[in-house]
């Protein structure tokens, strides 16, 4: 879309700071400028307000759910929505985070629902698929994730809370992160096995592994650069760069109340996809007034000129008033001792 210039507002946390350093990188590699940043500990109202007057237009947003609603709220109030504003969010809130009225009673937000609805019309959301898409295939552990589930439910309904939660189809904190935690775990255990097997051949072992030994953490670090395996989360690998998880990463518009998927992201081939009506051809993405957004406010020079049909009669008109006033300045001087004259001065 042509954008060069983003800013960012994050909540004091150290997930964020982390996360706003990953995106700092990123964003030099694509000459994209933030050129506004924006932290706050508890109340969002100030640095919301600095936003709308240093003319941010396409903003990241780097907050917990809960903070994610004091926000909003402020977004409502500095009317920073509609066609000329971008806002993208954290994408693993729950679908109603910005619209469920416990929540926003609970925590004394001080808009209604339906300002909220309206001030997150339109927002992005980007997270990492968290969930195989393939729900019946067996992974790597010997569940589906659809098995995952059940027993994951099953064990967490044993908490009075979660099954309260469960009830009401609410799902608790975590609760979509799991298959990550879940898959990680895996991932140790078959990197740490192909390391004791490798160690082995070496007439080593793990046992002989501690914060020291150089040699040994390298062996482990290399194999789990080699795991890849397809599991509850989806296909697990890591970048040998950087050591991170590679995956796909989705792309939601809220469109009405509804999350709608626009597009997907894959790491490991660097390929970004947006998702096209089948019938049109056309992107999902919806922007107000089929109209994409600016980075900032366009300023053009433009040269105002009048029309020859009022210029030249004004003209005319102003030369006429000129010689009146010439001859009305000679009556003047010349018969200035006249008493009528004097008196009109």
């Amino acid at each position: 879309y042509e954008w060069t210039r983003i800013s960012v507002i994050q909540e004091a946390e150290e997930v964020f700071v982390t996360t706003l350093d990953d995106l700092e990188k990123e964003a030099k590699k694509a000459d994209v400028e933030i050129v506004n940043r924006q932290i706050f500990k508890d109340n969002p109202e100030a640095v919301v307000r600095n936003l709308k007057h240093q003319d941010a237009r396409i903003i990241v947003g780097l907050f917990y759910a809960k903070t994610a609603r004091k926000v909003l709220c402020e977004i409502y109030k500095n009317k920073m929505f509609g066609k000329k504003y971008v806002w993208f969010f954290i994408g693993w809130y729950e679908d109603d985070w910005f619209m469920d009225q416990e929540y926003l009673a609970d925590e004394g937000i001080e808009c209604t629902q339906e300002q909220m609805i309206e001030a997150a019309q339109g927002h992005f959301t980007t997270e990492a698929l968290m969930w195989n898409q393939n729900r019946k295939e067996q992974t790597y552990s010997g569940r589906t994730v659809d098995q995952f589930e059940e027993a994951l439910r099953e064990s967490m309904a044993k908490e009075k809370k979660y099954k309260e939660m469960f009830n009401k189809n609410k799902t608790p904190e975590g609760f979509l992160e799991a298959p990550l935690a879940y898959d990680a775990v895996w991932a140790v255990a078959l990197a740490l096995n192909s390391s004791a097997a490798f160690l082995e051949t070496q007439n080593q072992s793990l046992d002989s592994y501690n914060y020291d030994n150089k040699a040994v953490a390298d062996i482990i670090q290399d194999q789990m650069e080699k795991v890849k395996f397809n599991g509850i989360s989806g296909s697990v690998a890591f970048s040998e760069a950087t050591g991170d998880r590679m995956a796909w990463t989705m792309i939601e518009q809220l469109i009405d109340t509804k999350y709608t998927v626009v597009g997907y992201y894959d790491q490991r081939t660097d390929n970004f996809t947006m998702k096209t009506d089948l019938t049109t051809g056309n992107e999902l993405v919806h922007w107000p007034k089929d109209k994409i957004p600016q980075d900032r406010t366009i300023i053009k020079s433009d040269i105002k000129t009048v029309a020859l049909t009022i210029y030249i009669p004004m003209v005319i008109v102003s030369v006429i008033g000129i010689i009146l006033a010439l001859i009305l300045i000679v009556i003047n001087n010349k018969f200035n001792y006249r008493r009528i004259i004097q008196h009109s001065h």
